[in-house]
């Protein structure tokens, strides 16, 4: 009890009306030692990869302070509470269940430890079993007059009023460190879920024969399926080698812009990638699902099966070389960096469905697999600074692509010093998009920002910035804004 409420203290006093930077590698820091001194704590590879990943992305966020380094680490630390509860688990998909079902039980737990006064015929002592009327009952109230505060100003100067009175409690205190309660008993009380980790034991990577194999009608059903897989894999991978073969011709090679939007042209490969992908691995399922896998006779079905996914990675590529053209032509965006990190998920989900055909293994594999694959691949999408990246870039090849100021204007605080650009150069780069589109009956203000308006809203951003900066928190400091400070303070903006 005395644990929690003190680490629900640490957390109200390092995030409490402050930005997260520094203070989250702070606290978590702080959590996983305490962890790893309360409990014994065996390194097993998912408990190493989750820990290892919320500490690395929490130093990304010192480093970067980017929105997806803190979404990644909030991740990570799901993943980290499930395996360590149960460091047994070798499914990322059930330790996040885990974690899940924990964060209720954990409530109940925290309940059961508030000390309370008891009498019986030892006189009075404490007990384990928590009181409301004593410790919650008065939160609770609280926390309803805050919410109710905030939504009616009559109720809030009449709240601050009796505040003042009392000497000034401060509400916004109070649900930090009710939020911090609530997360510390999450992090630091152990429960079990019995029956959710039995149920995970039963799932395992080796498929199993139905024990059917000597039966004759069995056999007979299995036969039938597998020529019945046998022609329509046949027929998908013609069809999907002509789409390919066109692909590769007009996109590999032949590909020539002439001013065209590219945002369909990605668009529409991408999405037909998705449907591809997810009907060829339904099909593939379902026919590895059972005794097929087990039946001498199934080798013409499975290298049917392995160009069918080797296709569908051809496809994979031909996306790719479309998203480069986008890229190419029309500068960085988020969308698009994203559909690069797509395309690597998928073509890992591709070999995996080949190694569970090669070697006969479970959908709770496959499932098992791409779950660390999809989380390392997020891992990685956070130790690069995506915002500075895409300012710097783009403003790199203005003259050269077609380059959003709208966009641009958007970025984050940190990438002000690279959005900087003197009237000449941003004329230039107007004149350069007008072009691009085939003149300005296709680059209408009403969906392009004037070079006047971007430059006036980077002005007044970065007087903004410099104002505001200074009297942040130590516990909210990162890096790339320290920079960014540093940077425009020299420019000494009026």
């Amino acid at each position: 009890f005395l644990t929690c409420l003190a680490f629900a203290a640490l957390f109200s006093f390092l995030f409490h009306d402050t930005g997260i930077g520094l203070n989250l590698l702070l606290f978590e820091v702080i959590v996983i030692g305490a962890l790893f001194a309360m409990w014994r704590i065996p390194l097993r590879p998912n408990t190493l990869l989750t820990v290892g990943g919320a500490l690395l992305t929490a130093v990304m966020m010192v480093l970067y302070g980017s929105t997806l380094s803190l979404v990644v680490n909030l991740v990570s630390m799901v993943f980290a509470v499930g395996t360590l509860l149960a460091p047994e688990l070798k499914g990322l998909h059930h330790s996040a269940t885990l974690a899940g079902a924990h964060l209720v039980a954990a409530q109940r737990a925290f309940l059961r430890t508030v000390p309370v006064w008891r009498r019986d015929g030892t006189g009075s002592r404490l007990t384990p079993r928590g009181v409301l009327s004593i410790t919650l009952v008065p939160l609770i109230i609280l926390l309803f007059v805050s919410l109710y505060s905030a939504s009616n100003p009559y109720f809030n100067a009449g709240a601050e009023a009796v505040y003042t009175w009392l000497g000034g409690f401060d509400t916004s205190f109070l649900l930090v460190f009710l939020r911090g309660l609530v997360l510390s008993a999450f992090l630091l009380l152990f429960t079990r879920n019995e029956r959710l980790l039995a149920w995970a034991r039963q799932r395992v990577d080796a498929l199993i024969p139905s024990g059917l194999s000597g039966d004759a009608e069995h056999e007979r059903s299995v036969r039938s399926e597998a020529v019945i897989g046998i022609v329509l894999l046949g027929c998908l991978n013609g069809l999907l080698l002509l789409l390919n073969a066109l692909d590769i011709h007009y996109v590999w090679f032949n590909f020539q812009f002439q001013g065209q939007y590219l945002k369909a042209f990605v668009h529409q490969g991408t999405w037909m990638l998705i449907v591809s992908i997810l009907l060829g691995a339904l099909l593939v399922l379902y026919y590895f699902r059972g005794d097929l896998n087990f039946h001498p006779r199934n080798r013409t079905i499975k290298v049917l099966s392995y160009l069918w996914l080797a296709q569908n990675a051809v496809l994979v590529v031909s996306v790719l070389i479309r998203n480069y053209h986008y890229i190419h032509h029309y500068a960085l965006a988020y969308k698009r960096i994203g559909v690069a990190f797509f395309l690597l998920a998928t073509l890992v989900g591709l070999v995996l469905l080949m190694v569970k055909v090669r070697h006969q293994r479970s959908h709770h594999y496959l499932v098992r697999c791409n779950m660390v694959s999809l989380y390392a691949i997020v891992l990685l999408m956070s130790l690069f600074d995506w915002d500075t990246l895409i300012a710097r870039y783009n403003m790199a090849q203005r003259g050269k692509a077609f380059v959003e100021l709208d966009y641009l204007a958007s970025l984050s605080d940190k990438t002000l010093p690279y959005l900087i650009a003197s009237t000449l150069e941003l004329e230039r780069l107007d004149a350069h998009n007008a072009r691009i589109l085939g003149g300005r009956q296709r680059y209408s203000r009403r969906l392009y920002m004037d070079p006047s308006a971007y430059a006036m809203n980077v002005h007044l951003r970065i007087e903004d910035f410099l104002s505001e900066y200074p009297e942040r928190s130590w516990k909210e400091w990162n890096a790339a804004d320290a920079w960014a400070y540093e940077q425009l303070s020299k420019l000494n903006v009026p």
